[in-house]
């Protein structure tokens, strides 16, 4: 793994939140293409209530660019002013040019997606040459994805998440049907072998999944993690980078 990308792994082991971190991931990669071709167009793949819900944070990023493309599917939610134009669809069904992206990312859209290889293959196809794509995600080796796909079959997931955190959409994101069939190192690698390289970072933290436990079960959550990193094994972020 490239060492650039330590720090940004660092500052999240640290306790910073994950947001502002990845926002600054794709920044530099902004910076770096605009030195070498001028203002970009980027695209903002389901970005309805902002960059992982922080409003100024989506900001900074249209700032940086020339043109910022928003894509959000659920008609419900409502989009700020800052895009240079919005498709109220899903990324599959968006009419945007082929070869016309620079910079393209999502944050935590990819476990939603049924049949990915439509996602991807349409990815490789809007962006320029060596544009990026940068998608994070939940990484589906953690121990917490198996407790949330438990949660869905037996169909308590939201009424769960209603008891802990409030109504769905209002006080709580929206938890649409997931099937973490992106999530893995093993699973994009299968569907992206067209792009010139393909980056994975896996974030880790003691506690990284409190935000799902009642306050007295966190020490669970805490123990699971500890036990996680002693061992090498996965922590419950992914970011893939990809490469056209």
């Amino acid at each position: 793994m490239d060492n650039c990308w330590h720090p940004y792994l660092q500052r999240y082991r640290n306790g910073e939140w994950r947001a502002r971190i990845w926002r600054d991931m794709i920044v530099a990669d902004v910076k770096r293409l605009e030195r070498e071709n001028g203002k970009l167009r980027v695209l903002d793949i389901g970005c309805g209530g902002g960059f992982d819900n922080d409003a100024k944070l989506q900001q900074s990023l249209s700032a940086v660019s020339l043109e910022y493309i928003g894509i959000e599917p659920d008609e419900s939610i409502e989009l700020g002013d800052i895009f240079t134009s919005e498709y109220r669809c899903p990324f599959e069904c968006a009419p945007i040019e082929d070869g016309s992206i620079d910079i393209a990312f999502s944050v935590m859209v990819l476990e939603h997606f049924e049949e990915p290889r439509v996602f991807w293959d349409k990815i490789y196809n809007i962006l320029k040459k060596n544009g990026i794509f940068w998608g994070f995600t939940v990484d589906a080796r953690h121990w917490f994805v198996y407790a949330s796909l438990l949660l869905e079959k037996l169909h308590i997931k939201d009424w769960y998440l209603n008891r802990l955190h409030g109504t769905r959409g209002e006080k709580r994101y929206e938890n649409y049907r997931t099937f973490y069939r992106s999530n893995t190192p093993k699973q994009i690698k299968r569907l992206t072998h067209s792009f010139s390289s393909r980056v994975f970072l896996n974030f880790y933290r003691v506690g990284q999944a409190n935000y799902y436990l009642p306050s007295k079960m966190k020490f669970l959550g805490n123990a699971f993690d500890r036990v996680a990193i002693q061992m090498g094994l996965p922590g419950s972020i992914m970011a893939v980078r990809v490469e056209k």
